[in-house]
């Protein structure tokens, strides 16, 4: 094959650079898409997929306290009486209401037992006395499914237990105005909501943090609940899937560690 010439040389030189100089302009226009992508895939949901819910900071304290004991006139940390728990469980979502319990029945909107949602409170009157709000003599938070989370009295640990009972105040209190109680928590979300489904997810035997965040393990740990309870397995947490986490597990105790 005869060498080829000068000319041919250049033309051919000229190719090369040609081609190289189109090779590293499309490496650098992928590599800027391949950032925005990821920034747009990665950096930007993790504000939207944290949910914000006063109530579900309020049950997630009720619920940190179960098992520990009743004490008239405490208000915590280590032992609490009924409003004095549910004062603290709203300090804790940013919501102040009163000490007194008769008092908390005027702390929000009242709502008839029919429209109960997580998080309200309801009342009991004394056995001698049925004037409200003058008779009130305890309150406990609703969880939903017809339980509730209580500071009941001396000897019996923080529970969850029935809401039906004798001396039931048929008009509950909401004290978080516009609550709608807690949102449908899903993969990928964090927050307090988050934290109460994982709390119920280890008080029924599943291993994992409560840390907020719904990632693999949580989901794992909630398609397992839900196939046991034979409950839709979606891996979202609505009304159904609560319902039977506050029905089942460990009521007035906090879960072993694993």
């Amino acid at each position: 094959m005869p060498f080829p010439d000068r000319r041919a040389r250049l033309r051919l030189r000229r190719i090369v650079k040609l081609w190289t100089c189109l090779l590293i302009l499309t490496l650098a226009v992928a590599l800027t898409v391949g950032t925005r992508t990821a920034t747009t895939v990665y950096a930007q949901p993790v504000a939207a997929r944290t949910i914000s819910a006063p109530v579900a900071a309020a049950i997630n304290y009720a619920l940190a306290q179960l098992g520990k004991p009743y004490q008239w006139g405490a208000t915590g940390p280590g032992s609490f009486d009924c409003s004095g728990l549910t004062m603290r469980a709203y300090q804790a979502a940013g919501i102040s209401i009163p000490r007194v319990s008769r008092d908390q029945h005027g702390a929000g909107r009242h709502v008839p037992l029919s429209q109960l949602i997580p998080g309200d409170l309801v009342f009991y009157t004394h056995a001698e006395e049925s004037t409200i709000p003058a008779g009130i003599g305890h309150v406990a938070m609703y969880l939903g499914h017809g339980r509730l989370l209580e500071a009941a009295h001396r000897g019996v640990p923080i529970r969850i237990a029935s809401l039906q009972r004798p001396d039931l105040v048929p008009v509950a209190t909401r004290p978080a105005s516009g609550s709608s109680g807690l949102p449908p928590v899903r993969y990928g979300q964090r927050g307090s909501a988050v934290s109460v489904v994982q709390a119920r997810l280890a008080a029924n035997g599943a291993c994992l943090a409560v840390d907020g965040v719904f990632g693999p393990i949580t989901r794992r740990a909630l398609l397992g609940f839900q196939a046991t309870h034979s409950l839709a397995r979606d891996g979202i947490v609505g009304p159904h899937t609560w319902g039977a986490l506050v029905s089942d597990g460990r009521m007035q105790s906090q879960p072993r560690r694993c």
